[in-house]
């Protein structure tokens, strides 16, 4: 199984969809229970590496995106947002590569 570490704007991100979004309980059943389940990456449904980021993956879930960082045995889940927006806030420009 995969560790799974939750950064804080992840947190932050995920309480404002609670109040936004039906797909509030999907995302966070994906996040807290199904990615604990996985063995690897490669496992995971709608999941797609960010072009030009070696270590940057993003999930898919309705229009909504969950972007995650590979540090090696811990998986960190740094962003969610609508698809318009996250794109803008993850990756960071600055941790290119």
């Amino acid at each position: 199984m995969m560790k799974i570490e939750y950064s804080e704007p992840f947190l932050k991100d995920l309480k404002k969809l609670k109040k936004k979004t039906t797909n509030y309980f999907t995302i966070k059943e994906l996040c807290f229970e199904e990615l604990t389940q996985y063995e690897s990456l490669s496992h995971i449904n709608n999941l797609k590496k960010i072009r030009g980021y070696k270590t940057y993956y993003r999930i898919r879930v309705g229009d909504y995106r969950v972007g995650l960082k590979d540090e090696g045995d811990v998986i960190v889940l740094m962003r969610v947002m609508h698809r318009k927006d996250i794109y803008r806030a993850f990756p960071n420009p600055q941790s290119k590569k």
